[in-house]
């Protein structure tokens, strides 16, 4: 399964923008956007403890999830260590 994942930094934000973009990714690779399992967040990227980001990790720990569609790495992290750590993380689990 796919998954998508955006996010914006405040409540008064919306995440319409990276929805588009990442549905236009989408359909220029074959994908249809409604066949793909959503996860928003309206929280910083200074802490990975968000309720969106926590489902999408345990649905990727799970097996649920085999691939991830970002609009860009920052919505994951403000931290690109922290970020490039995350995308390890999900790659060590996906080989075993």
């Amino acid at each position: 399964m796919i998954a998508a994942y955006t996010r914006v930094s405040t409540q008064d934000q919306t995440g319409s923008g990276q929805r588009a973009e990442i549905a236009r990714w989408l359909a220029s690779n074959g994908t249809s956007a409604d066949r793909v399992i959503w996860y928003d967040d309206k929280q910083t990227g200074t802490t990975l403890h968000r309720p969106g980001f926590d489902r999408l990790q345990a649905d990727i720990f799970k097996g649920k999830i085999k691939t991830v569609v970002i609009w860009k790495l920052d919505r994951l992290s403000r931290n690109l260590h922290d970020g490039v750590n995350v995308l390890a993380d999900w790659a060590d689990r996906q080989r075993c």
